[in-house]
Order: C-alpha cells, then sequence, then structure tokens
C-alpha cells in the first residue's frame, strides 16, 4: 500500500546541498516584452487587414504595405532583443540605441541592431 503526500502537506526537508535559485528577470524587460508582443501582434493584424481590403478592391499599394512591414519589423526586431536580454538574465536594459531605438545591454559598445558606437557604455 502506497501512501501519498496530501497537496496541502508541506514538502519533506531535503538533505544535502540546495542550488541557489537562478535569477529573476527583471520586471522591466517582462514588462517592456509584453508591450512589444501586443504591439507585434497589432501590426501583424493590420497589415494582414490592409491586404486584405487593398487586394479585394484590386488597388493593391506596394509602398503602403512596405511602409507597414518595415513597422512590424522594426518591432520584431526590438522584441528579440528584449528575449535575448531575458535569456541571459539581465535584470534591465541599459538603454537604448540613440540611432535606432533598439534596447542593449549595459556596458554595450555597438548596437546589435545598426551597429551605432553607443558611446555611453551604461
Amino acid at each position: 500500500m502506497k501512501l501519498f503526500r496530501s497537496p496541502s502537506a508541506p514538502a519533506a526537508p531535503t538533505t544535502g546541498s540546495t542550488a541557489p535559485a537562478p535569477p529573476v528577470p527583471g520586471a522591466e524587460l517582462l514588462s517592456q516584452r509584453e508591450r512589444l508582443t501586443e504591439r507585434f501582434a497589432l501590426l501583424q493584424s493590420e497589415l494582414g487587414g490592409l491586404f486584405y481590403e487593398m487586394a479585394i478592391r484590386d488597388h493593391v499599394r506596394m509602398d503602403v504595405l512596405i511602409d507597414k512591414a518595415a513597422a512590424l519589423q522594426r518591432v520584431d526586431a526590438e522584441l528579440a532583443q528584449v528575449e535575448h536580454l531575458l535569456d541571459e538574465g539581465h535584470q534591465s536594459a541599459g538603454g537604448q540605441c540613440p540611432c535606432c531605438g533598439a534596447p542593449h545591454a549595459r556596458g554595450a559598445a555597438y548596437c546589435s541592431q545598426c551597429a551605432t558606437v553607443l558611446t555611453g557604455g551604461v
């Protein structure tokens, strides 16, 4: 007969060394990721809807679609940079590139998106 611990019962104490908990990502980066994810989904939906409306009217304007796609690409690149910072365990972004606005880690010498020199070295 097996005995199971009820979900409300405290866990048995463990013996031996316990590994330190991994650092929790900063709330700033998490909220920025959430904001960018929502913005990305909205822009993607708008681009699809815009193309659909143009296509059914047989009046596709590539210049308008390219501008919308470029805005979507910028948000996607910024989201990728935030994800990279979170994956590396950063608590917050070191700053934003003065040229393209992409977030960068503290101490970064160059922007990972546009290669602008980051003289501040935050």
